[in-house]
């Protein structure tokens, strides 16, 4: 009987040393908010219009408060996560996102999202390209895009043609509006 039970407390030993390594690993390395600066979209197309500039550049800030307002517009994410925290930045030509969440509203977790980013107008897609919880891959079919209405926030006239990253900077490259646009453009 004694055996029986010696057993019994190193499975129960066992079992609570294991939990406590998985809510560690899982969770995440920093605490990430979800407060953001409203970016000023329209006045930076207007100030782009007037200098005669077919872009206009975001900074790897604005891609970050962009990106933190969605996701704080979208923080439950399914019916037993939410998202708690989110940091963005452009890296090698993508759109990285550590991400946190809690699963259950007990459970913290640290993603890192690597996204790809398109033009579909009016929207700014970040599509899922890689997903990591810490170094284990997990399947990017599992996590949503992120869709950034960006063609909503600029005066109507200025169409955009293509994105692109340069560095630490996301460039939007406009059509070239015609000389009727400028006009109801610079009043």
């Amino acid at each position: 009987m004694r055996k029986l039970l010696a057993a019994l407390i190193i499975l129960i030993l066992l079992l609570g040393g294991a939990a406590a390594f998985a809510y560690w690993y899982v969770s995440p390395p920093q605490q990430l908010g979800l407060d953001y600066e409203e970016v000023p979209l329209r006045s930076r197309a207007l100030d782009m219009a007037r200098r005669m500039s077919p872009e206009l550049v975001l900074t790897e800030a604005d891609v970050n408060n962009l990106g933190r307002q969605q996701v704080a517009a979208h923080r439950n994410y399914q019916p037993d996560v939410e998202l708690t925290g989110a940091r963005f930045r452009l890296e090698g030509g993508k759109l990285v996102a550590d991400v946190t969440a809690k699963w259950k509203d007990r459970v913290p977790v640290g993603l890192q999202l690597t996204y790809r980013l398109r033009w579909a107008s009016p929207n700014l897609i970040a599509q899922v390209e890689e997903a990591k919880l810490k170094n284990v891959g997990l399947p990017a079919e599992a996590f949503d895009d992120i869709v950034i209405p960006l063609g909503n926030e600029l005066p109507e006239p200025l169409h955009v043609n293509d994105i692109r990253i340069e560095s630490d900077q996301l460039v939007v490259e406009f059509r070239k509006p015609s000389l009727q646009d400028l006009r109801s453009l610079l009043g």
